[in-house]
Protein backbone atom coordinates (compact mmCIF):
# COMPACT_ATOMS: atom_id res chain seq x y z
CA UNK A 1 0.00 0.00 0.00
CA UNK A 2 2.93 2.05 1.30
CA UNK A 3 4.24 1.96 -2.61
CA UNK A 4 0.75 2.62 -4.06
CA UNK A 5 0.85 5.81 -2.10
CA UNK A 6 4.19 6.72 -3.24
CA UNK A 7 3.93 5.98 -7.43
CA UNK A 8 1.27 9.47 -7.95
CA UNK A 9 3.74 11.39 -5.86
CA UNK A 10 6.46 10.10 -7.88
CA UNK A 11 4.46 11.08 -11.16
CA UNK A 12 3.77 14.08 -9.49
CA UNK A 13 7.15 15.28 -9.18
CA UNK A 14 8.56 13.70 -12.31
CA UNK A 15 5.81 16.09 -14.09
CA UNK A 16 6.89 19.40 -11.98
CA UNK A 17 10.51 18.62 -12.60
CA UNK A 18 9.93 18.28 -16.53
CA UNK A 19 7.56 21.02 -16.39
CA UNK A 20 10.42 23.50 -15.20
CA UNK A 21 13.10 22.08 -17.73
CA UNK A 22 11.12 22.73 -20.63
CA UNK A 23 10.29 26.38 -19.59
CA UNK A 24 14.49 26.87 -18.58
CA UNK A 25 16.10 25.09 -21.40
CA UNK A 26 15.05 28.02 -24.17
CA UNK A 27 16.29 30.88 -21.93
CA UNK A 28 19.31 28.87 -20.68
CA UNK A 29 20.13 28.01 -24.40
CA UNK A 30 20.13 31.39 -25.24
CA UNK A 31 21.90 32.26 -22.42
CA UNK A 32 24.95 29.64 -22.16
CA UNK A 33 24.94 27.03 -25.25
CA UNK A 34 27.72 25.22 -23.49
CA UNK A 35 26.22 24.64 -20.12
CA UNK A 36 22.62 23.97 -21.92
CA UNK A 37 24.29 20.59 -24.26
CA UNK A 38 26.31 20.09 -20.81
CA UNK A 39 22.93 19.67 -19.10
CA UNK A 40 20.62 17.97 -21.89
CA UNK A 41 23.71 15.14 -22.30
CA UNK A 42 23.74 14.58 -18.10
CA UNK A 43 19.40 14.10 -18.45
CA UNK A 44 19.75 12.17 -21.50
CA UNK A 45 22.22 9.58 -19.69
CA UNK A 46 20.28 9.25 -16.94
CA UNK A 47 17.78 6.49 -16.30
CA UNK A 48 14.56 7.22 -14.67
CA UNK A 49 14.66 4.83 -11.26
CA UNK A 50 11.93 2.23 -11.09
CA UNK A 51 10.87 0.27 -7.78
CA UNK A 52 10.85 -3.53 -7.51
CA UNK A 53 7.15 -4.74 -7.20
CA UNK A 54 6.36 -7.02 -4.55
CA UNK A 55 5.89 -9.66 -7.02
CA UNK A 56 9.25 -9.04 -8.99
CA UNK A 57 11.14 -8.97 -6.18
CA UNK A 58 10.41 -12.53 -4.41
CA UNK A 59 11.14 -13.82 -8.34
CA UNK A 60 14.32 -12.29 -7.91
CA UNK A 61 14.57 -13.54 -4.08
CA UNK A 62 14.13 -17.22 -5.66
CA UNK A 63 17.59 -16.77 -8.13
CA UNK A 64 21.04 -17.35 -7.39
CA UNK A 65 22.48 -13.92 -6.54
CA UNK A 66 25.50 -13.05 -8.13
CA UNK A 67 28.02 -10.12 -8.91
CA UNK A 68 29.10 -9.51 -12.80
CA UNK A 69 32.62 -7.93 -12.79
CA UNK A 70 31.99 -4.96 -14.96
CA UNK A 71 34.88 -1.53 -15.19
CA UNK A 72 35.74 -0.86 -12.02
CA UNK A 73 32.54 -2.48 -10.34
CA UNK A 74 29.69 -4.89 -10.58
CA UNK A 75 25.96 -5.46 -12.37
CA UNK A 76 23.76 -7.62 -9.98
CA UNK A 77 22.97 -11.02 -11.04
CA UNK A 78 20.83 -13.78 -11.02
CA UNK A 79 20.40 -17.31 -12.61
CA UNK A 80 17.80 -19.50 -12.02
CA UNK A 81 17.86 -23.39 -13.39
CA UNK A 82 19.64 -25.68 -15.26
CA UNK A 83 20.26 -26.35 -19.12
CA UNK A 84 20.79 -23.73 -21.75
CA UNK A 85 21.46 -20.63 -21.14
CA UNK A 86 18.85 -17.37 -21.85
CA UNK A 87 19.61 -14.25 -20.96
CA UNK A 88 17.06 -11.66 -20.24
CA UNK A 89 17.38 -7.75 -20.67
CA UNK A 90 15.13 -4.79 -19.48
CA UNK A 91 14.79 -1.85 -20.73
CA UNK A 92 16.02 1.72 -20.20
CA UNK A 93 15.28 2.65 -16.24
CA UNK A 94 13.84 -1.18 -15.59
CA UNK A 95 15.86 -3.25 -13.77
CA UNK A 96 16.10 -7.50 -13.83
CA UNK A 97 12.96 -7.85 -12.00
CA UNK A 98 11.12 -6.92 -15.22
CA UNK A 99 11.26 -9.54 -17.41
CA UNK A 100 11.05 -12.28 -14.81
CA UNK A 101 7.48 -13.58 -15.80
CA UNK A 102 9.25 -15.00 -18.28
CA UNK A 103 11.77 -17.36 -15.60
CA UNK A 104 9.23 -19.88 -14.50
CA UNK A 105 8.08 -20.76 -18.20
CA UNK A 106 11.41 -20.73 -18.95
CA UNK A 107 12.86 -22.77 -16.71
CA UNK A 108 9.74 -25.35 -17.28
CA UNK A 109 10.84 -25.58 -20.76
CA UNK A 110 14.12 -27.36 -19.73
CA UNK A 111 16.40 -23.56 -19.83
CA UNK A 112 18.34 -21.95 -17.29
CA UNK A 113 17.63 -18.19 -17.10
CA UNK A 114 20.07 -15.06 -16.46
CA UNK A 115 19.09 -11.00 -15.73
CA UNK A 116 21.06 -8.46 -14.64
CA UNK A 117 20.57 -5.00 -13.70
CA UNK A 118 22.33 -2.51 -16.23
CA UNK A 119 24.72 0.00 -15.43
CA UNK A 120 22.90 3.02 -13.76
CA UNK A 121 19.83 0.81 -13.32
CA UNK A 122 18.08 -1.37 -10.27
CA UNK A 123 20.30 -1.65 -7.31
CA UNK A 124 23.76 -1.50 -10.09
CA UNK A 125 26.17 1.94 -8.95
CA UNK A 126 25.81 4.40 -10.64
CA UNK A 127 22.92 7.03 -12.00
CA UNK A 128 24.43 7.61 -15.85
CA UNK A 129 23.78 4.93 -18.31
CA UNK A 130 23.71 4.75 -22.18
CA UNK A 131 23.34 2.28 -24.64
CA UNK A 132 26.39 1.55 -25.70
CA UNK A 133 27.17 0.76 -21.57
CA UNK A 134 23.97 -1.56 -21.78
CA UNK A 135 25.78 -3.69 -25.32
CA UNK A 136 29.14 -3.62 -22.84
CA UNK A 137 26.89 -4.82 -19.98
CA UNK A 138 25.77 -7.93 -21.94
CA UNK A 139 28.82 -8.51 -23.30
CA UNK A 140 30.47 -9.02 -19.40
CA UNK A 141 27.42 -11.06 -18.82
CA UNK A 142 28.03 -12.90 -21.32
CA UNK A 143 31.79 -13.80 -20.44
CA UNK A 144 30.69 -14.70 -16.99
CA UNK A 145 27.22 -16.43 -17.34
CA UNK A 146 27.29 -17.18 -20.87
CA UNK A 147 27.45 -19.03 -23.74
CA UNK A 148 24.04 -18.08 -24.45
CA UNK A 149 21.17 -20.26 -26.43
CA UNK A 150 19.42 -16.82 -26.74
CA UNK A 151 18.68 -13.56 -25.19
CA UNK A 152 15.26 -11.54 -24.32
CA UNK A 153 15.43 -8.11 -24.79
CA UNK A 154 12.65 -4.99 -23.98
CA UNK A 155 12.71 -1.88 -25.87
CA UNK A 156 16.23 -0.48 -25.31
CA UNK A 157 17.53 -4.00 -24.14
CA UNK A 158 16.25 -4.89 -27.22
CA UNK A 159 18.24 -2.68 -28.88
CA UNK A 160 21.60 -3.50 -27.16
CA UNK A 161 20.42 -7.20 -27.71
CA UNK A 162 20.97 -6.83 -31.39
CA UNK A 163 23.55 -4.61 -31.19
CA UNK A 164 25.67 -6.73 -29.22
CA UNK A 165 24.54 -9.59 -31.53
CA UNK A 166 25.89 -7.69 -34.45
CA UNK A 167 28.83 -7.06 -32.66
CA UNK A 168 29.54 -11.03 -32.41
CA UNK A 169 27.64 -12.02 -29.27
CA UNK A 170 26.60 -15.84 -30.37
CA UNK A 171 23.26 -16.88 -29.96
CA UNK A 172 21.01 -19.17 -31.93
CA UNK A 173 17.94 -17.25 -31.82
CA UNK A 174 16.65 -13.93 -30.34
CA UNK A 175 13.32 -12.58 -28.94
CA UNK A 176 12.96 -8.82 -29.03
CA UNK A 177 9.76 -7.05 -27.44
CA UNK A 178 9.31 -3.37 -28.85
CA UNK A 179 12.78 -2.62 -30.21
CA UNK A 180 13.75 0.58 -30.37
CA UNK A 181 14.84 0.83 -34.00
CA UNK A 182 17.09 3.75 -34.22
CA UNK A 183 18.02 5.98 -30.59
CA UNK A 184 18.54 9.01 -33.15
CA UNK A 185 15.16 9.18 -33.42
CA UNK A 186 14.46 9.34 -29.60
CA UNK A 187 17.04 12.03 -29.04
CA UNK A 188 14.88 14.24 -30.88
CA UNK A 189 12.05 13.12 -29.20
CA UNK A 190 14.28 13.93 -25.58
CA UNK A 191 14.62 17.38 -26.96
CA UNK A 192 11.07 18.04 -28.24
CA UNK A 193 9.45 17.33 -24.94
CA UNK A 194 12.07 19.33 -23.18
CA UNK A 195 11.81 22.30 -25.32
CA UNK A 196 15.69 22.12 -26.63
CA UNK A 197 16.61 24.24 -28.91
CA UNK A 198 18.02 22.77 -32.30
CA UNK A 199 21.57 24.17 -31.82
CA UNK A 200 21.95 22.50 -27.96
CA UNK A 201 20.32 19.25 -29.19
CA UNK A 202 22.61 19.33 -32.05
CA UNK A 203 25.86 20.23 -29.32
CA UNK A 204 23.87 17.45 -26.79
CA UNK A 205 24.46 14.38 -29.82
CA UNK A 206 28.10 15.71 -31.01
CA UNK A 207 28.90 15.06 -26.83
CA UNK A 208 27.49 11.79 -26.61
CA UNK A 209 29.16 10.94 -29.72
CA UNK A 210 32.56 12.06 -28.70
CA UNK A 211 31.86 10.60 -24.87
CA UNK A 212 31.47 7.01 -26.10
CA UNK A 213 33.40 7.06 -29.79
CA UNK A 214 30.36 6.44 -31.76
CA UNK A 215 28.24 7.85 -34.27
CA UNK A 216 24.69 7.55 -34.15
CA UNK A 217 24.90 5.48 -37.63
CA UNK A 218 26.50 2.67 -35.34
CA UNK A 219 23.19 3.01 -32.50
CA UNK A 220 20.63 2.33 -35.73
CA UNK A 221 19.09 -1.49 -35.75
CA UNK A 222 17.19 -0.54 -38.92
CA UNK A 223 18.04 0.09 -42.37
CA UNK A 224 20.80 -2.73 -42.75
CA UNK A 225 21.08 -6.43 -42.86
CA UNK A 226 21.69 -8.11 -39.42
CA UNK A 227 22.92 -11.44 -37.82
CA UNK A 228 21.54 -13.46 -41.09
CA UNK A 229 22.16 -16.79 -38.94
CA UNK A 230 20.33 -16.03 -35.83
CA UNK A 231 16.45 -16.58 -35.87
CA UNK A 232 14.84 -13.44 -34.33
CA UNK A 233 11.33 -13.15 -32.90
CA UNK A 234 9.94 -9.36 -32.36
CA UNK A 235 6.78 -8.93 -30.03
CA UNK A 236 4.99 -5.31 -30.91
CA UNK A 237 1.70 -3.76 -29.74
CA UNK A 238 -0.03 -1.60 -32.30
CA UNK A 239 -1.20 0.75 -29.26
CA UNK A 240 2.74 1.09 -28.21
CA UNK A 241 2.73 4.76 -27.75
CA UNK A 242 6.66 4.62 -26.46
CA UNK A 243 8.18 2.76 -29.21
CA UNK A 244 5.83 2.51 -32.31
CA UNK A 245 5.02 -0.30 -34.22
CA UNK A 246 6.90 1.31 -36.85
CA UNK A 247 10.06 0.19 -35.43
CA UNK A 248 9.04 -3.21 -35.22
CA UNK A 249 8.43 -3.43 -38.91
CA UNK A 250 11.94 -1.96 -39.55
CA UNK A 251 13.68 -4.04 -37.34
CA UNK A 252 11.96 -7.61 -39.00
CA UNK A 253 12.65 -5.78 -42.42
CA UNK A 254 16.62 -5.70 -41.57
CA UNK A 255 16.84 -8.95 -40.27
CA UNK A 256 16.81 -12.00 -42.63
CA UNK A 257 15.28 -14.88 -40.58
CA UNK A 258 12.81 -12.82 -38.68
CA UNK A 259 8.91 -13.60 -36.84
CA UNK A 260 6.96 -10.07 -36.49
CA UNK A 261 4.03 -10.63 -33.48
CA UNK A 262 1.82 -7.56 -33.56
CA UNK A 263 -0.17 -7.58 -30.62
CA UNK A 264 -3.66 -5.58 -29.33
CA UNK A 265 -4.28 -3.47 -25.94
CA UNK A 266 -0.72 -4.59 -23.94
CA UNK A 267 1.19 -1.30 -24.54
CA UNK A 268 4.57 -1.18 -23.75
CA UNK A 269 5.00 -2.68 -20.51
CA UNK A 270 2.00 -5.33 -19.80
CA UNK A 271 3.47 -7.29 -23.13
CA UNK A 272 6.30 -8.46 -20.30
CA UNK A 273 4.03 -10.01 -18.64
CA UNK A 274 1.33 -11.78 -20.66
CA UNK A 275 0.86 -15.41 -20.81
CA UNK A 276 0.18 -15.48 -24.83
CA UNK A 277 3.41 -13.36 -25.39
CA UNK A 278 5.39 -15.34 -22.69
CA UNK A 279 4.43 -18.87 -24.03
CA UNK A 280 5.04 -17.95 -28.03
CA UNK A 281 8.46 -16.88 -26.94
CA UNK A 282 9.22 -19.88 -24.86
CA UNK A 283 7.65 -21.84 -27.65
CA UNK A 284 9.89 -20.31 -30.27
CA UNK A 285 13.45 -20.54 -28.17
CA UNK A 286 12.95 -24.20 -27.59
CA UNK A 287 12.30 -24.25 -31.70
CA UNK A 288 8.46 -25.49 -31.44
CA UNK A 289 5.38 -23.48 -32.73
CA UNK A 290 3.12 -26.15 -31.26
CA UNK A 291 2.50 -24.42 -27.70
CA UNK A 292 -0.31 -22.06 -27.67
CA UNK A 293 -1.60 -20.62 -24.05
CA UNK A 294 -5.10 -20.34 -23.54
CA UNK A 295 -6.01 -17.62 -21.24
CA UNK A 296 -6.74 -13.87 -23.05
CA UNK A 297 -4.97 -10.86 -21.22
CA UNK A 298 -6.74 -10.21 -17.88
CA UNK A 299 -8.92 -7.01 -18.22
CA UNK A 300 -8.22 -6.67 -22.05
CA UNK A 301 -9.49 -8.02 -24.87
CA UNK A 302 -7.65 -11.02 -26.28
CA UNK A 303 -4.28 -10.05 -27.78
CA UNK A 304 -4.55 -11.19 -31.37
CA UNK A 305 -0.96 -12.38 -32.70
CA UNK A 306 -0.63 -12.17 -36.04
CA UNK A 307 3.08 -13.14 -37.47
CA UNK A 308 4.14 -11.28 -40.37
CA UNK A 309 7.20 -13.44 -41.86
CA UNK A 310 9.78 -11.60 -43.48
CA UNK A 311 12.15 -13.11 -45.28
Amino acid sequence: MARRRRAPVRRHLQRAVIRALRRSFPRLGRLSPFFSSLLAELLFRTPPRSPRLRREERALFSGRYSKTPFRSGSLPTWTWGKGPAVLLVHGWGGHAGRLTPFVGPLTDAGFSVVAFDAPGHGSAAGRRSSLPEMVEAIRAVAATAGPFHAVVGHSLGATACALAIKSGLPVSCVVLLAPAADLEKYSGRFARILHIPAPVRDSMKKRLERRYNITWTDLRISGRLLAGGVSLLVFHDRGDVRVPLRDGLEVVASWPKAELVRTRGLGHHRILRDPKVIARAVAFLGGSTAVRPASPSVRRRPVRLRPVIVS
